[in-house]
């Protein structure tokens, strides 16, 4: 069981200070941000964002059908192909991509990165399907940098393995066979507010 969001960016941290060197963080928000900021600490590196927005059924919209990144990067799901001959499909795609960019100028103010022949240590606080590292991951590779590291706290044993075919090494402090939701394996799970986010990233400006 892991304490809070804080403790697992520090244990993190510590597996990473070990096998990396001059990396940028990028955070997935708003959870990874506090475990990305723990890293970049001990780390003496930059901190990021990159958002990815899933892609769901209008029934059911906790289920992911895909993913969507802000320059319209897609990861698609086993199910892609039955769900995109529904009927507003296109626009739930299209408002998504709306929602992934309104949310980048909030928390960065734009979408330029520059990544070319940087490692890169892709951080969230945790991984259930993992719909929206996939199509971030999709993106990262277009960027061109010379390592992409996961970072994950909590990772399913059947999406860790999957994931492995798709980035070069994936540090982890929990990788459970039996997995209902991330939240169970912290004490700690609270809600993090935008302010909070807004907060550390401005240590990095």
């Amino acid at each position: 069981m892991i304490e809070d969001r804080t403790v697992a960016g520090k244990m993190l941290a510590e597996k990473l200070n070990k096998i990396v060197s001059n990396p940028i963080v990028l955070a997935v928000p708003r959870g990874g941000v506090i475990v990305g900021h723990e890293i970049a600490i001990k780390l003496g590196c930059p901190l990021d964002v990159i958002i990815a927005k899933k892609i769901t059924p209008p029934d059911n919209p906790e289920y992911a059908i895909g993913a969507i990144v802000h320059d319209g990067t897609l990861y698609k799901g086993p199910n892609w192909e039955y769900y995109s001959s529904t009927n507003d499909f296109a626009k739930e795609i299209e408002n998504k991509k709306i929602e992934v960019i309104r949310r980048l100028e909030i928390y960065r103010g734009n979408a330029d990165y520059a990544l070319d022949k940087k490692t890169v240590i892709l951080v969230d606080d945790g991984i259930a399907t993992g719909a929206t590292i996939f199509a971030i991951l999709n993106w990262l590779k277009k960027m061109r940098p010379r390592e992409i590291i996961l970072a994950i706290p909590v990772i399913p044993q059947s999406t860790f393995e999957v994931l492995q075919n798709h980035t070069q090494r994936i540090i982890f402090l929990e990788k459970p066979v039996d997995f209902v939701a991330v939240g169970q394996f912290f004490n700690n799970f609270e809600q993090v507010s935008d302010n909070e986010v807004k907060i550390i990233l401005s240590k990095y400006r």
